[in-house]
């Protein structure tokens, strides 16, 4: 007699946009260590990729009708600390579980793939590379990777973090030095974890602030978050070094979360210089292969760091010991679509989940985390002193009204600033320059009919970019031809309005002919090999003047500039996000930081046409600290009722169809009119349309919805779904919940 096959029950969960999971059944008999393991499964005659959410004893649904799923992983391929927190970011930001899941998995698990290493390119001497003397090798970088090479084969990934091009290792094969190989297996997987010491390098000595932070850090129990508040230059990247030793000679490791404008060659070099552990890194930039191995590597376990943008939170990473969120202020933290959630928040849950200490670092801390250090959630640590006594740079701010009009004016540079350039650069100091517009001019007009050329796609002007010779939507990225005739009017003149990175380069260069000028935006770098290039000209003083947005203003190190230039911070003073005048303050901060940051003094010229600003001055006064600035701000955000002391969330619809979009959102909102009064405290807005109605060619409108109490705004939005599940967006229609949000509409 033929033994009856055994199968277990498993609800499933999907990356479908729906509340509820499903169930299937398994070929054998699991316990709950497969809960986590992806299945795939049929469901309306398609094959998805699933997650398993719970393993049952049995199924509300006939047995017979449940359909097979297929086991894709022997076990649970993400971590206990990683469950609770994806858990808590499905109730929390009112989206799918399926989709927190699925959205938490590199591409190739997403896809279904073996979560399995696959062959690694990497870079191995040669006999003869072995054998060569690399003082003989005049071009620095090519000895310095034949330097590693001799070491071992190096994944070519790890290079290109390290900031290695691809022309320079071409150039060691073409000599003979280094062979392109194909590894099997992780090199950071096969590492050694029992080294004799986790450092490579001793560390520095700290300061006396440096080291009460350190061990106070290192003093924790479990989870406690600390909010490492010091200014500029003050030593913040070296306190988390010391910390993450001390975590590592644990046995246990560490997660490192940067913005992605940070996430430089030199961060990752850092951290691989001091560690004798395995150091792995998880961005965009990687490849779907790369972005694996990493997720892989670390799934491994034992002592070891993870750099990252921010869904590097979701790697599982067996015995976490530390989270840091370095620059927690940064809005790159915050997802804007799909899985709109922040990093820095879920970090917190993540690290409870753990029982872990978590660092949030910056020279300006968001206003929710001053509010939470000064009601006892977060321990605050102070660094006042800038590291190897450098002192804090000298303001001056310009009225714009008063400059003469020459030709620099008109590219965003006044006399006084162009005449301090020149005196700088004579000396042979560096120069920094902040404007954060990109392209040649804000946009294209028509003198004769006043036609001003937009993107068809978006409600936005374009931006000449005239070394391309053509306009660019920064919205949409759609390019476009520069016209030749008005389509209004046939007129063949034309004008442009507004000033951008390239135009204030063009005068740097006809006016400083003989000094190096580095542009540093998304259009002159479009790689991280680039960027390293331009960072290694301005490091060897072969750039005297550096102009870019904040990819250049953020995260850098520039010992050598004693000057700083901020061209345009007006706009952040006069707008209609209660926000503005955080983020101002927070990048005026964060870029006149950059000045005298070794032992030359620094000076920051602001431009402005409003020199009489409350903001402004409070700023640039000497013995006001960013901290103490942002306590003002909270008060006002506290008698206005504004976050953090009130909740915020927006009800979005969009679609081709501009009728559609606003339909939708305005029915729904006459079905949550009826039952917003029951709800206290809770405030529900009109459906308006965002100030950019039109986006990727689709009309987008939204509904603010405001609480005094979080579980009110959590209820009602419980409600909101409901209702939107009963009757969801049909045809082109669709609609997301975005929690507090950084951004308005």
């Amino acid at each position: 007699m033929e033994s009856q096959a055994v199968f277990s029950v498993i609800e499933v969960v999907l990356n479908r946009p729906l509340f509820q999971c499903f169930d299937y059944k398994l070929e054998g008999s699991y316990a709950d260590d497969i809960v986590g393991a992806r299945v795939e499964v049929n469901i309306a005659g398609s094959r998805e990729i699933g997650i398993i959410y719970k393993v049952k004893q049995d199924s509300s649904l006939p047995f017979a009708k449940l359909k097979s799923a297929r086991l894709l992983d022997k076990k649970d391929i993400f971590a206990p600390d990683v469950h609770k927190m994806l858990s808590f970011a499905s109730k929390y930001y009112l989206y799918p579980l399926g989709q927190c899941y699925v959205s938490a998995l590199p591409k190739l698990l997403r896809d279904g793939k073996e979560a399995a290493y696959g062959e690694i390119p990497a870079l191995a001497a040669t006999k003869e590379g072995l054998e060569a003397d690399v003082k003989n090798i005049k071009a620095k970088v090519q000895a310095q990777i034949l330097t590693l090479l001799k070491e071992g084969p190096v994944r070519r990934k790890e290079l290109r973090e390290r900031g290695f091009s691809a022309q320079a290792e071409n150039a060691l094969i073409k000599k003979g030095f280094a062979v392109k190989v194909n590894l099997a297996l992780s090199l950071k997987a096969t590492q050694s974890t029992a080294a004799p010491s986790v450092l490579k390098e001793e560390p520095p000595v700290l300061n006396p602030e440096q080291s009460v932070a350190v061990e106070a850090i290192c003093a924790a129990k479990g989870y406690q978050a600390f909010l490492l508040n010091g200014v500029t230059g003050s030593g913040k990247t070296e306190v988390y070094l010391q910390v993450i030793a001390a975590v590592l000679r644990k046995g246990q490791s560490a997660l490192v979360l940067v913005p992605e404008i940070a996430l430089t060659p030199q961060t990752f070099e850092r951290f691989y210089n001091r560690f004798n552990v395995p150091v792995s890194s998880m961005h965009s930039a990687l490849s779907d292969r790369e972005r694996l191995d990493a997720f892989l590597d670390m799934q491994r376990g034992g002592p070891a760091i993870l750099i990252g943008t921010r869904s590097a939170l979701f790697t599982p990473i067996p015995n976490l010991g530390l989270i840091v969120i370095d620059e927690e202020h940064d809005g790159s933290f915050k997802q804007t679509d799909g899985f709109r959630y922040h990093a820095r928040s879920l970090a917190l849950v993540r690290a409870k989940a753990a029982g872990c200490k978590i660092i949030l670092g910056s020279a300006t801390p968001s206003l929710e985390s001053v509010e939470n250090a000064l009601c006892g959630k977060f321990t605050k640590l102070d660094l006042t002193i800038r590291a190897g006594g450098a002192s804090l740079p000298q303001f001056k701010l310009i009225d714009l009204k008063n400059e003469p009009l020459t030709p620099g004016i008109k590219t965003g540079i006044g006399l006084e600033l162009e005449n301090r350039i020149g005196e700088e650069t004579a000396r042979g100091n560096q120069v920094l320059l902040f404007l954060n517009r990109r392209g040649y001019s804000h946009h294209l007009f028509c003198p004769h009919c006043g036609k001003i050329f937009t993107c068809p796609n978006c409600d936005n002007p374009l931006t000449v970019h005239k070394n391309e010779g053509r306009l660019k939507c920064h919205v949409c990225d759609n390019v476009f031809a520069m016209p030749v005739v008005c389509p209004d009017c046939g007129s063949r003149e034309f004008m442009e309005n507004g000033y951008g990175t390239e135009q204030v380069e063009e005068f740097l260069r006809l006016r400083y002919p003989d000094v190096g000028i580095e542009r540093i935006d998304r259009d002159s770098v479009n790689s991280k090999a680039e960027l390293e290039k331009r960072l290694e000209r301005i490091k060897e003083g072969k750039s005297k003047i550096m102009l870019g947005t904040q990819m250049l203003a953020k995260g850098h190190d520039f010992p050598d500039v004693t000057l700083v230039g901020i061209l345009d911070i007006d706009s952040g003073l006069f707008s209609d996000d209660f926000r503005a005048l955080e983020s101002t303050a927070q990048l005026l901060t964060q870029v006149s930081g950059r000045a005298g940051r070794a032992q030359k003094q620094g000076d920051v010229i602001i431009q402005s046409y409003h020199p009489e600003n409350e903001l402004l001055n409070r700023l640039i006064t000497p013995n006001i600290a960013y901290f103490d600035i942002a306590l003002d701000l909270l008060l006002i955000r506290k008698n206005l009722n504004l976050p953090p002391f009130s909740y915020q969330a927006f009800l979005l619809s969009n679609s081709e169809d501009r009728v559609k979009a606003f339909a939708y959102l305005q029915e729904l909102n006459s079905c949550l009119q009826k039952k917003a009064g029951t709800y206290e405290g809770l405030s529900l807005g009109p459906v308006i349309s965002d100030k950019m109605e039109k986006r990727h060619n689709r009309y987008h409108f939204h509904i603010l919805v405001t609480a005094i109490r979080r579980d009110v705004l959590n209820a009602f939005l419980n409600e909101t779904v409901k209702i939107e599940q009963d009757n969801p967006p049909k045809n082109d229609v669709r609609f997301a919940i975005e929690v507090d949000p950084l951004f308005l509409y």
